[in-house]
């Protein structure tokens, strides 16, 4: 007598999520590659900027992806430099665990400590202050 088998269910790949977001950052990108924010009114305006002429971390962000689209690196910078700098982290991350996923391995944890969430907000609230001070140098974190 053979004992019995075991079932295993195979880990759901979820690829019809992945399909869909894949074709929304398609679109987005088609979006903002096509129609330059500044040119275009249909794109969201900062409430914080609108409210109170306050710069915030993520005011310029559409313009820099829009130039960084175009292989304009300064301007792209210019417009918001955390965010620019902050992309090859960000695809570093996304591509590390795209690829295990791919591979059918284990996805590790992904656990941030407090210490790096600190810095993170350390770092927000220093550009913001920096991109509000109206003297040279810091006139160049202000989005044109």
């Amino acid at each position: 007598m053979q004992p019995p088998q075991i079932i295993t269910r195979p880990r759901p790949r979820l690829t019809w999520w992945l399909g869909s977001g894949l074709v929304f950052l398609l679109m987005a990108g088609f979006v903002i590659f096509q129609f330059n924010p500044s040119d275009y009114h249909f794109y969201p305006r900062c409430m914080l900027y609108v409210t109170t002429g306050i710069y915030c971390p993520g005011c310029g962000s559409q313009r820099a992806l829009y130039y960084l689209a175009h292989g304009h690196l300064a301007t792209a910078l210019r417009c918001n430099a955390l965010l620019i700098l902050s992309l090859p982290f960000l695809a570093f991350t996304f591509a590390r665990y795209s690829l295990r996923w791919v591979a059918n391995k284990p996805l590790p944890p992904f656990i941030i400590r407090t210490g790096w969430i600190k810095l993170l907000v350390g770092v927000l609230i220093l550009f913001t202050i920096l991109r509000n001070i109206s003297c040279s140098p810091f006139i160049y974190l202000a989005p044109p």
